[in-house]
């Protein structure tokens, strides 16, 4: 192993990588190498400007961020005329936690950029300042939280009032990367700044930005939502292929997130057996979890018949047939307001256990990118919980 580190570290020099660090982060029973560095702009990377832009791309001038979320009212709106945005990249998909997307922002307020490639830390630098030609793509939110991409597809799994810009052509002909700078310092944020945010919805002008907020406690309360099958139709109407846990503590979850192995231990370890197949309204009963989808779905029924032979076997094994990595959410208090903790199950550190000392009563300081959800502040990680969540002895 050390022979494997001294060679990786021989290589990164060679590459004009500034700075190495190598965290591990656990996998399934495998430890994998994370490897994070920060380069030199390579020899042939040359830095787009506005005269340029002015010059070949009609540039004739920028709205703020804020301008831009301004124009959206009650759904998805594809922008129209010569309308650009600029900002500085905050975001880096280099853990796996954010993931083919990435974050700009200005001094008005952040934005998803919904950039469908992985990794993007390899062609986007921290701090870098990027261009936005927004004619032709479409402003839209996901449970509030303001993204720019394409039209929304009709696939029978999207809840997104965007896709991703996934095209290579279509993506050069939108975003434009300005010269590498210093990343920028996040934030500090309070609780007032989060209610007045909260208090004004999509265009709340700390959402999509890197901030640190100082002195959350730990709720004890995970959100978690997954899908039996993930292959089926899933959106909220479908309460029949939905599983909810958000009202009963932690439901054992210690993890910053679920990795499939971690996802299947728990299911096969019956921690979650009184769990509930529902949706809004519509809910199958404690233990539902337990049953198959013949014996709470009416016979005959169109929902029924999606599940096929998997409708005589049980949620709970339809669940280990498909699983996937799952987000979870974490709540925290900041004195009155929830903030939650969002993690991806497929993050490097999806499963590094919280720190113990969180549910002793601990306070932390936690630096990553504010997003609402659902009329609640919800944070993403852009690095390893060892470097973004600090605990306060």
């Amino acid at each position: 192993m050390k022979k494997i580190l001294i060679a990786l570290c021989a290589i990164i020099s060679l590459t004009s990588c500034r700075a190495f660090k190598e965290e591990f982060g656990k996998l399934g029973d495998e430890w994998t190498p994370v490897v994070i560095c920060r380069y030199d702009p390579p020899a042939d990377f040359v830095p787009v400007t506005e005269e340029y832009l002015r010059e070949n791309e009609n540039l004739r001038g920028f709205i703020s961020i804020r301008e831009l979320k301004a124009l959206y009212t009650n759904g998805p709106l594809e922008i129209e005329g010569n309308i650009w945005i600029k900002g500085r990249i905050v975001s880096t998909d280099v853990t796996g936690n954010i993931y083919r997307e990435m974050y700009i922002q200005d001094e008005t307020g952040g934005i998803d950029l919904k950039v469908g490639k992985s990794s993007l830390y390899s062609e986007y630098r921290l701090g870098q300042h990027i261009y936005v030609k927004c004619e032709g793509l479409t402003l839209g939110a996901y449970n509030g939280m303001p993204q720019l991409g394409l039209k929304a597809d009709d696939t029978s799994t999207n809840e997104y009032e965007t896709s991703y810009i996934d095209s290579q052509p279509i993506i050069d002909t939108h975003i434009f990367k300005g010269i590498w700078d210093t990343p920028l310092e996040p934030e500090v944020i309070t609780e007032s700044d989060i209610t007045t945010a909260l208090s004004q919805g999509f265009t709340g002008g700390i959402w999509g930005k890197l901030v640190t907020i100082k002195g959350l406690k730990y709720d004890n309360q995970v959100f978690v939502l997954f899908y039996p099958n993930p292959n089926m139709s899933h959106k909220s109407t479908n309460p029949e292929n939905r599983v909810f846990m958000s009202d009963k503590g932690t439901w054992g979850i210690d993890t910053w997130a679920l990795s499939k192995p971690g996802f299947v231990g728990f299911l096969r370890s019956g921690a979650w057996d009184t769990a509930e197949v529902g949706s809004g309204a519509t809910r199958y009963g404690t233990g539902s979890i337990l049953k198959t989808p013949a014996q709470v779905l009416p016979k005959d029924s169109k929902e029924l018949d999606s599940f096929g032979n998997d409708a005589y076997i049980t949620y709970k094994e339809i669940s280990i047939k498909y699983a996937t990595a799952n987000y979870v959410s974490h709540y925290f208090k900041l004195g009155n307001t929830s903030v939650q903790v969002r993690t991806s199950g497929y993050a490097k550190f999806a499963d590094t256990k919280l720190d113990p000392r969180l549910a002793a009563g601990s306070t932390a300081d936690i630096t990553g990118i504010l997003s609402i959800y659902n009329g609640a502040a919800q944070f993403s990680l852009v690095n390893e919980p060892s470097v973004s969540v600090v605990i306060n002895e």
